[in-house]
């Protein structure tokens, strides 16, 4: 994972929890988990659609992670995806 892609994760979850306390939502700090990367395989299926697509659009999500030519995919950064649509 590169210098990039983790500082990415690191201002998704600040933002989360930022929004969480101004909501009155905030929830008690858990150990946090490593994140998962997916293939775009894995990516296709929870989003049912094709791998080529997913090749296409990775440019542009926000959970793309690359490490040289090799493409992954951040869980935890698709379910927030997700879950913001």
């Amino acid at each position: 994972m590169n210098l990039d892609a983790l500082l990415e994760q690191l201002a998704d979850l600040i933002a989360d929890r930022v929004a969480a306390r101004l909501n009155g939502k905030a929830q008690p700090l858990a150990p946090a988990e490593p994140d998962r990367l997916l293939s775009a395989a894995e990516v296709a299926a929870r989003i049912h659609c094709s791998t080529r697509l997913v090749y296409a659009r990775a440019r542009t999500w926000p959970f793309t992670v690359r490490d040289g030519r090799l493409v992954r995919f951040s869980a935890s950064g698709l379910d927030r995806w997700l879950a913001n649509r």
